[in-house]
């Protein structure tokens, strides 16, 4: 009898896992970046053409940050876009920084002991203009990898369409590479007047189409939810964080333009926190806490250089002479005016920036516990209940509710309704009236929503008892 030989045993390699895929795509900006700081390692002493924007290397900031978060957040949001455009600027900073490394080492460092110099540093300088058409895609589909609606297709476009005016003219423009002015551009024709409109109009479409982004974010916010909102506020924080630096890294200073730098890694990281939801509610105590400790930190300096200035001449008017007991009655000063100016910024921030909550959540709860049966037997106590969860879930200065025009309760502010809600049940009537809201914002579809369902709940459930 024929004995067949054993056969082999084969191993089946499955696909990566979306995890794997994830941390793999992270580590391809953080490889190109770690050679481009080898690189920089390796040719520290050199002197880089001074008319380079930022200190020297760093594109590694971007290049690490936008990896990481990207990263995370691929891993536990598997196939989420704004995970991949995250990592898509952190894979274009990584490159950016190995090209002008490269270019440094074998324009400066070692002239001719590279290959193809002249080409990489003609792709380094255009490679910005990608990474800033990601950033706008990124503004127009955060949080949820969506556009606010359709038309909102005509910004993305309009910043594809820059975005390629921007590379073909730094592509083709003659002369001096624009970011590294030791090197002629390899594929530049004509003259640097021809591209000149081009240029133009290709920054401001990019500027625009920034501008818009920013502007769809304010039209999310306005529809949406609670979380979203959250979502929003982390990046719009960031975002004002990066405004508020921006000037820093106009000033021909390493240390300024790196705070700047920094400032504008925190959208990326925000952004992360953002979609992973992890401590998102956090965001209503750093803004609240970053509005008042900037702000008394602006005014304790005022009051300290004010009281400097004062006490200094008081003491030179009546003794003749300077006097170092200034400095520690200014610093008494201070301790003093220290604790009732938090207070009162505290409540300034408090009333003008607190964030008026979903009422959905409170009311729906109130009709939970309605539906169980725990006030049935005393219909009064469940109207003004009602009204009070009602006027604490909306921030409202005040309310009253009647059933069939008997007054049962009123609380706060009444003497012009903002809204009013009824329900007919027969044989009576229950209504609800809500004053306007301390903080003065409008109210919104989800919060007459919320209380139409809370106020036909105790209806029904009054009639029913009837």
């Amino acid at each position: 009898m024929a004995t067949s030989e054993p056969s082999a045993s084969v191993v089946s390699v499955g696909p990566l896992s979306d995890r794997a895929v994830a941390w793999i795509a992270g580590l391809v900006p953080i490889a190109l970046t770690a050679v481009g700081l080898l690189l920089l390692l390796a040719t520290r002493d050199v002197a880089y053409p001074s008319e380079s924007w930022g200190f020297r290397g760093f594109p590694a900031i971007f290049g690490v940050t936008c990896a990481t978060v990207g990263a995370i957040v691929l891993a536990h949001r598997p196939g989420n876009r704004i995970g991949w455009l995250v990592i898509a600027v952190g894979f274009l900073a990584g490159l950016q920084l190995l090209a002008e490394e490269y270019v440094a080492v074998g324009v400066i460092a070692a002239p001719g002991s590279l290959p193809a110099v002249e080409w990489v540093a003609w792709a380094m300088n255009w490679l910005w203009v990608p990474q800033f058409v990601i950033v706008v895609v990124f503004l127009l589909i955060f949080p949820d990898s969506r556009l606010v609606s359709p038309r909102w297709q005509a910004a993305v476009w309009l910043a594809l369409i820059a975005g390629a005016v921007g590379v073909l003219t730094g592509a083709f423009m003659p002369g001096p590479l624009t970011d590294f002015r030791l090197v002629e551009n390899p594929l530049g024709f004509g003259t640097s007047a021809q591209y000149a409109p081009a240029m133009l109009a290709a920054r401001v479409g990019l500027v625009v189409s920034l501008g818009l982004a920013a502007w769809s974010l304010v039209v999310r916010y306005r529809r949406a939810g609670s979380v979203e909102r959250l979502q929003l506020r982390w990046v719009a924080f960031a975002a004002a964080i990066a405004a508020l630096t921006a000037p820093l890294g106009f000033i021909d200073v390493e240390w300024t333009q790196a705070i700047f730098i920094l400032a504008l890694c925190g959208l990326p990281v925000a952004a992360g926190v953002a979609i992973l939801r992890y401590h998102l509610y956090d965001i209503d105590l750093i803004i609240n806490r970053t509005l008042v400790y900037v702000s008394l930190t602006a005014i304790l300096a005022g009051v300290y250089t004010a009281s400097v200035v004062l006490m200094q001449r008081l003491f030179v008017a009546l003794t003749g002479e300077a006097s170092d007991a200034v400095f520690v009655l200014t610093t008494l000063v201070v301790v003093i005016v220290f604790t009732p100016i938090k207070n009162g910024l505290q409540s300034i921030v408090d009333r003008r920036f607190k964030e008026i909550g979903d009422p959905t959540e409170p009311l729906a709860a109130f009709v939970e516990r309605l539906r169980d049966g725990v006030w049935r037997l005393e219909p009064d106590l469940v109207l003004k209940r009602l009204l009070a969860v009602t006027v604490d879930a909306l921030s409202a200065s005040g309310g009253e509710v009647d059933v069939d025009g008997r007054l049962v309760a009123r609380t706060g502010e009444t003497a012009e309704p903002e809204m009013t809600v009824t329900a007919d049940v027969q044989p009576g009537r229950v209504s609800l009236a809500v004053g306007p809201r301390t903080a003065g914002a409008p109210y919104e579809d989800r919060d007459r929503a919320a209380i139409d369902a809370a106020v036909e709940a105790v209806a029904t459930a009054l009639a029913e008892q009837r």
